[in-house]
């Protein structure tokens, strides 16, 4: 495809070239998954058995090392092309992984070996793809970074009350790392995160998802109910308040590879639309749409779009792989600059991917509002993008304005 995102690294290229293996199989199955709301647990087995779901452990675990979060953008935007509920659902997997990784790595500059070898326990069973991973961070009536959900500590173990939504990957995932909060002695509270397992007592995946979009991902609502998890499962953070350098950091790590499935979205309608115009017509004697002015011009603003949002990603995603390659303690100033760009990214692949597919149907015609046509399914699932979070539009744009001013983001 003309103006693609390429891979940076070497391990980045040997995962996209795993993913682009799976597109023609997942664009076969998305809209079954989509008509019956079903997980995509067929591509999921497809992505474990392949090497992309660990790809982001290490080598000597059997992943293959990737370590630059722009090319796992880059990876999941071609799953995206085939079905954006597997590119996300792989996000968030990969990430999680990813995660682990680095948490390894602070344990062993630490000198942590407790810790260090327990993680090492967990990127085994990563790497053999043995372990499915969910985020549950998500919950109603909270803001992102201020769960509500609650662990509570006794002697050696957290009992853990409240209820998450939005968890990608909860019908199959095998362990759910829970963003909770915990009571300080002051009366106030901490951040924390809780590794939960599937079949704790009292954790329930409620099968609760049947949304506008993204209906493969499994995304159900979680409860949790005197969930009891051992001490040493419970990584406690910082005194709740506005984000600290290590929120953001962290949901970034998480949050940025996440826009390539809007990205892949818009690809993917962009070559429905080209297919579509360039199509022999039925009726004799007529020309191919492709030589109506008005069409080569929505042709022409799709190029436009996606060539921008694939230069804002490309740039945001080379601050974000220098932000967290320097093993230093970074100004917050800097951080904000980098989330800064992440969000102005966001905000435009969110926006770029359904303004492609809208012009895509405005090419395709009536045919396109048909629900089993594959535009009905990519608009439904490109408005999703802004309702994942951090940020939404109506957070997203003060921050970016507010750092650009030089103002605190988080003064209010």
């Amino acid at each position: 495809m003309f103006g693609e995102l390429t891979a940076t690294t070497p391990a980045g290229g040997d995962l996209v070239r795993l993913a682009e293996g799976h597109v023609a199989t997942l664009a076969e199955r998305a809209g079954r998954h989509d008509r019956q709301n079903t997980f995509v647990a067929d591509n999921f087995t497809d992505l474990r058995d392949s090497g992309v779901l660990a790809a982001c452990a290490p080598l000597r675990h059997g992943g293959l090392g990737v370590r630059s979060l722009y090319d796992v953008l880059v990876a999941v935007s071609r799953l995206a092309r085939g079905c954006g509920s597997t590119a996300i659902c792989a996000n968030m997997h990969m990430a999680s992984v990813w995660g682990q990784v680095r948490r390894w790595e602070r344990a062993e500059a630490a000198g942590d070996r407790s810790t260090a070898a327990r993680l090492d326990t967990l990127l085994e069973a990563l790497g053999g793809s043995d372990l499915i991973m969910a985020g549950a961070a998500t919950e109603p009536g909270a803001s992102w970074n201020g769960p509500l959900t609650e662990a509570v500590r006794k002697d050696d173990e957290y009992v853990i009350t409240g209820r998450k939504t939005f968890v990608t990957n909860s019908a199959v995932a095998d362990s759910f790392n829970v963003a909770v909060r915990v009571a300080d002695a002051d009366g106030g509270w901490r951040h924390a995160e809780a590794v939960v397992l599937a079949g704790t007592p009292g954790l329930t995946v409620l099968g609760d998802w049947d949304a506008l979009g993204m209906r493969g991902s499994g995304s159900h609502g979680l409860l949790l109910e005197d969930c009891v998890v051992p001490a040493d499962r419970v990584t406690l953070g910082e005194p709740f308040g506005p984000p600290t350098v290590d929120d953001l950091t962290r949901s970034c790590a998480v949050n940025f590879p996440l826009l390539g499935a809007s990205l892949g979205i818009a690809e993917a309608a962009h070559l429905i639309a080209v297919e579509h115009a360039t199509r022999v017509p039925r009726q004799p004697g007529r020309a191919a749409a492709a030589h109506h002015p008005s069409v080569q011009r929505e042709i022409a603003t799709m190029e436009v779009d996606l060539a921008a949002a694939r230069g804002v990603l490309e740039r945001a995603g080379r601050l974000v792989d220098a932000l967290f390659a320097d093993p230093a303690e970074h100004p917050v100033d800097a951080v904000h600059d980098v989330v800064r760009a992440w969000q102005t990214a966001k905000l435009l692949a969110n926006r770029t991917a359904v303004g492609v597919v809208d012009r895509a149907m405005t090419i395709c015609g009536g045919a396109s509002f048909s629900s089993r046509h594959p535009l009905s399914r990519l608009y439904r699932d490109a408005r999703a993008g802004g309702f994942m979070q951090p940020f939404g539009p109506l957070d997203g744009y003060p921050f970016i304005g507010r750092v650009a001013l030089g103002l605190d983001p988080s003064a209010d």
